[in-house]
């Protein structure tokens, strides 16, 4: 079993969250900020089989997407998620 932590950026929230539902993956949602741009964030948790992982990564390819920031500072990439994929020994819903 695998938990994803995945850092979207706020306009892509609701599409995801959506579309999660839909394919009847669980999802929830954790407000958050942080970043270098102090931008409005959401963190998603999901719990899930390994043999998911390429669906969610698809939806996530599907619905987000990097852009280019132009600041004063100079010229970045922000991605439109950031996703990490932890192993976990247990998991109960109660």
């Amino acid at each position: 079993m695998k938990m994803i932590i995945a850092i979207v950026q706020e306009k892509y929230t609701d599409a995801l969250i959506d579309k999660f539902l839909d394919e009847d993956i669980y999802v929830t949602r954790l407000s958050s900020t942080g970043g270098f741009f102090k931008s409005g964030n959401t963190t998603l948790l999901l719990g899930c089989e390994e043999r998911e992982l390429d669906r969610i990564y698809a939806i996530f390819k599907e619905l987000t997407e990097p852009e280019d920031i132009h600041i004063k500072e100079g010229d970045f990439k922000v991605s439109g998620a950031t996703i990490f994929v932890v192993d976990l020994e247990d998991s109960k819903r109660i």
